[in-house]
């Protein structure tokens, strides 16, 4: 967890690819996230539409071209709130607050390609979210898979690695890139 510890504000390019059954393939989202430090992040979606979500402690604003802001609360979203628990977690290297949420398994090495799984220890909280699943290499975080109840998926592919995700991908292309790639 330290060793993937960043100093904000930082930030990365970002492809997500979210998988549902009720989609006939993934969607895929391209765009920027940024972490300012504390519970503040912020997510620019460049395509395929443009929007901005920024989310400053329990506060979450969403503006998206054409449709003008929303704000919410993280209390009325449980799922995004322990999402963004285990993602700030992560950046400040921060361990105690991760299983305060979360019961954490690493898989790997190290030096090495790396998957730490994330169980929410919360039952109410798993019939929302099954898990996570981090990815990454030596000290760099590349991939955040996101397991919702239900069978639906959305797997963030960061960095460089980003731009390698195609129009049409597949979740076992999207997991060995993630994990080997």
């Amino acid at each position: 967890m330290h060793r993937l510890a960043q100093q904000p504000p930082t930030q990365t390019a970002f492809a997500e690819a979210r998988f549902s059954s009720l989609l006939d393939r993934a969607l895929v989202l391209k765009g920027k996230l940024a972490w300012q430090g504390g519970d503040r992040l912020e997510r620019n979606v460049t395509q395929p539409y443009a929007e901005h979500t920024r989310i400053d402690g329990n506060r979450v604003s969403v503006t998206r071209k054409g449709h003008g802001t929303r704000h919410f609360s993280l209390d009325r979203a449980p799922a995004m709130k322990a999402l963004l628990v285990g993602l700030l977690a992560v950046l400040e290297g921060n361990p105690r607050r991760l299983r305060g949420v979360f019961d954490a398994t690493l898989q790997g090495r190290s030096g090495a390609y790396w998957t730490l799984v994330l169980v929410p220890h919360s039952r109410k909280l798993a019939h929302q979210l099954e898990g996570l699943a981090l990815d990454g290499y030596a000290g760099t975080l590349r991939c955040i898979e996101i397991n919702q109840s239900g069978g639906d998926e959305s797997i963030y592919v960061l960095g460089h690695l980003s731009a390698r995700v195609s129009a049409s991908p597949t979740q076992s292309a999207l997991k060995t890139l993630c994990r080997a790639g």
